[in-house]
């Protein structure tokens, strides 16, 4: 008698994501219902008249496979949302704006893909003002994704991402994955770690840094190394495959060296 847990002991926190030992306590219990948050919706959207969907035929050399809402769904799926698929839309101010309006009406979250930066075509960042939302913030000085927006209609909220998958993947992971969590009052499930370096860093922008790298943990120890981590464009999705983390410098931060300690931003 009372080994299980004493009169008054607090067992499953506020905030507590339920998985198999909490129901398993709350079945020894008799509790049969909880009240929790719900899952928030998120729409996603693509932006670009270059884009193809899956399956569709390429007619000239400029346009390029959708692969941003794909990535999207996974990560909404993977930290407990619930992604509204709503594909690719060319770059047209009045679809974006129909398109956009009509997903606030369906979901908490809307999150684009390009349209953010400054070419003659990037309309989101526009749209997003004449919806009569609230810019939270307006770019940020990081490395990728340093063209990005937040802003917030009544309780909902528009993120609009970079068009680069390397740059939109990262700040859905910084941006998105948090504020996901953040309307769940759950505990954050990405962490940042210390690690040792393997192979000299080289920093390459006066912005805080994410960069793709590989860790091992061994005797207890963190490490992480760059191999097979190409450099160039944004675009550099596969950099993102393996045991991959994000090396996370900030803008004061210098080039490092072999054995300097770091911080990783793990996500696995």
């Amino acid at each position: 008698m009372g080994e299980n847990y004493a009169k008054g002991q607090l067992l499953i926190a506020k905030g507590t994501k339920i998985d198999f030992p909490q129901i398993g306590v709350l079945a020894s219990l008799n509790i049969a219902e909880v009240t929790v948050y719900e899952k928030p919706t998120v729409a996603i959207l693509s932006t670009g008249s270059e884009l193809l969907e899956l399956g569709e035929e390429q007619t000239n050399d400029a346009q390029i496979r959708s692969s941003n809402n794909y990535i999207l769904e996974a990560i909404v799926k993977k930290y407990d949302g619930i992604p509204l698929q709503l594909g690719c839309i060319k770059d047209d101010k009045a679809t974006i704006t129909s398109e956009i309006a009509s997903a606030l009406e369906k979901s908490d979250i809307v999150v684009t893909t390009g349209g953010v930066s400054v070419g003659d075509f990037d309309f989101v960042k526009d749209v997003i003002v004449e919806l009569g939302c609230d810019v939270v913030f307006k770019g940020v000085r990081v490395k990728p994704g340093q063209h990005i927006v937040v802003a917030r209609k009544d309780d909902k909220f528009i993120i609009g991402l970079p068009g680069f998958a390397y740059s939109s993947t990262v700040t859905a992971l910084l941006y998105l994955v948090p504020l996901i969590e953040k309307l769940q009052h759950g505990t954050a499930s990405m962490r940042i770690v210390k690690a040792k370096l393997k192979a000299p860093f080289v920093k390459r922008a006066k912005k805080s840094e994410f960069t793709a790298c590989n860790i091992t943990l061994i005797q207890g120890e963190y490490y992480v190394d760059f191999k097979g981590k190409k450099v160039g464009s944004s675009a550099i999705l596969t950099n993102m495959l393996g045991n991959v983390a994000l090396l996370v410098t900030s803008e004061d931060d210098n080039s490092k060296e072999i054995g300097d300690e770091v911080n990783v931003l793990i996500f696995g």
